[in-house]
């Protein structure tokens, strides 16, 4: 199957930071289930971003990558695969289900920093994620149902009903993944950041400690904050835009796709780069995996030896 140096381009492009997000996210998620220190609501809903971002990476790679190399049966078969596997639209769900657990992210930490006494419990985050999924699912339903395979583009396509219902949707799902989320996120960071820039909040041992502290939760804020809007002001902009640009929709969705991917990716690295008990976490992990292959090493040597002295007296 011919494929274009531009197409090629753009597939190794998503490869690559498809890569970066399963080793980050996988990582992320061996640390939540590792260590029982990490296993707090807020670590929980965490726990369930890097789970949602992995499988942007593993339910994009049929769709951003494989398709481009196979051609997919036509008829019922066609378009079932096109609805779950090669069309990315469980991809989606994933995808909107981070958006969501991004937010409900935010107002736990607001809740704790400005509303300590309306932190989340852990009985409230374990009826709360399924909610978020069920979110995702909901908005994608539609896009799942129109989606069938094109036998005469030998691609998968939505069989919306005219231009309008189209226009209608993707507008309806811009708003509920990028601008609403971009909104309630700024907000609630912005009174975050206001108030850990008052003096006397952060109780330290010092002042240089409480400046520092105040320090590391402000870049991790405006961190989450650009990031999130970097990657997914401009798919929401070229969304209202589509209907003047070349290619409408077509041109759209590849720079949507990359957006999720590399929002995905990045996600891993803000929210435990940040924190020092992952940091931490990291590196006991890292540390206890070489002394158990250490201690294996010479064990191994040690029954080596006895074999050698045990010949010695045959």
């Amino acid at each position: 199957m011919a494929i274009s140096a531009t197409s090629l381009a753009y597939v190794l492009f998503l490869s690559a930071m498809i890569i970066f997000n399963i080793a980050g996210n996988s990582l992320v998620c061996t640390l939540m289930l590792k260590k029982k220190a990490l296993k707090t609501s807020i670590n929980w809903l965490l726990f369930h971003l890097a789970i949602a971002d992995l499988l942007v990476a593993v339910f994009f790679i049929p769709p951003c990558i494989l398709s481009h190399f196979i051609e997919q049966p036509s008829g019922v078969t066609g378009d079932l695969l096109c609805k779950f596997i090669t069309g990315g639209s469980l991809g989606w769900v994933a995808a909107m289900s981070s958006s969501f657990f991004l937010v409900a992210i935010a107002f736990e930490r607001y809740n704790a920093t400005l509303r300590p006494f309306l932190t989340l419990s852990h009985g409230r985050s374990l009826w709360l994620v399924p909610v978020l999924w069920m979110l995702g699912l909901l908005l994608s339903i539609p896009s799942i149902v129109v989606t069938a395979y094109d036998m005469e583009g030998q691609m998968c396509v939505e069989n919306f009903r005219d231009y309008t219902t189209l226009r209608a949707y993707y507008l309806c799902v811009s708003f509920a993944n990028s601008v609403l989320p971009i909104c309630i996120m700024g907000y609630l960071y912005t009174r975050i950041i206001l108030c850990l820039r008052k003096p006397g909040l952060v109780q330290c041992s010092s002042p240089a400690s409480a400046s520092q502290s105040r320090n590391k939760v402000t870049k991790m804020l405006v961190s989450v904050s650009v990031i999130f809007i970097t990657c997914w002001t401009p798919p929401a902009v070229l969304c209202v835009l589509s209907p003047v640009i070349p290619g409408g929709y077509a041109t759209v969705y590849p720079i949507t796709t990359a957006s999720a991917l590399l929002n995905s990716s990045l996600n891993p690295l803000v929210y435990t780069l940040h924190s020092q008990q992952f940091r931490k976490s990291l590196v006991s992990l890292v540390s206890c995996r070489d002394n158990k292959e250490l201690t294996i090493h010479k064990t191994k040597q040690v029954n080596s030896s006895r074999i050698k002295i045990s010949a010695n007296y045959l």
